[in-house]
């Protein structure tokens, strides 16, 4: 069922500050403590919320990415996503981030003591508030529904990519978390066969490669692309 939801304004604020507080820890899939074991996460779980993409980064450090937006209508449009890491006050690390520019920039709080790629929540965070935007539903169905799909349905296969020069090794992970959506198909204009594709390498600074979300083109609708891509800098090279 889609959810009627709160307006837009207050929705977004809501899930930029929501994702923060439980960044690295995963408001999708992430145990607490007293819950169950590791092993009973899937792999997609914890390749995402339950790794330390941030061990291999010798702090101060920036992770640059670029931030791709495509759509048939013309709404089209290329920003970037910055992250700078210093060492935090325990093991993790403290991450200031710059999300979007100009009128699209999002304000988003200091992460504390974070381990896994904040981009990653960030990332899911922004687009099923935009899907909730678009569709007039709630955001936290489309969260629950890609908290479902990844340990229930996402796929994980081990490939090769190119960065910065270099094949290096990746896992990546697809889901497509409301392709059995029936009762408010329609409603959601396309976005049944949205397609998530995470791209993680050891290989790269801050663990993440690639993370996009993808409509087909149907009939009558647009198709849509919005994909975050690492870009190489000299800021973000030491990996070890």
């Amino acid at each position: 069922m889609i959810e009627r939801y709160p307006s837009p304004r207050k929705t977004m604020k809501r899930l930029l500050l929501a994702s923060l507080v439980v960044a690295c820890t995963g408001v999708f899939a992430a145990p607490s403590s007293g819950e169950k074991p590791d092993d009973d996460f899937s792999q997609a779980n914890r390749l995402l919320f339950m790794t330390d993409h941030l061990q291999n980064l010798q702090p101060p450090a920036t992770l640059d990415y670029e931030f791709s937006h495509r759509a048939d209508d013309g709404e089209s449009y290329d920003d970037r996503v910055v992250l700078d890491i210093e060492q935090g006050d325990g093991a993790g690390k403290q991450v200031a981030v710059d999300f979007l520019s100009g009128d699209r920039h999002r304000y988003v709080p200091d992460v504390g003591n974070a381990r896994g790629n904040p981009i990653i929540m960030m990332f899911l965070q922004n687009d099923v508030s935009t899907l909730a935007q678009r569709t007039g539903g709630s955001w936290r169905y489309f969260q629950r529904q890609i908290k479902f799909a990844l340990q229930d349905k996402a796929q994980v296969t081990q490939e090769t990519a190119r960065f910065d020069g270099n094949t290096v090794a990746v896992k990546r992970i697809q889901l497509l978390p409301y392709a059995s959506e029936k009762t408010h198909r329609e409603k959601m204009a396309g976005a049944a066969q949205r397609r998530y594709t995470f791209v993680l390498s050891d290989d790269v600074p801050g663990g993440v490669l690639e993370i996009s979300a993808e409509t087909p083109a149907a009939q009558g609708q647009v198709a849509s692309l919005d994909k975050l891509t690492l870009t190489p800098s000299p800021a973000n090279e030491d990996v070890g």
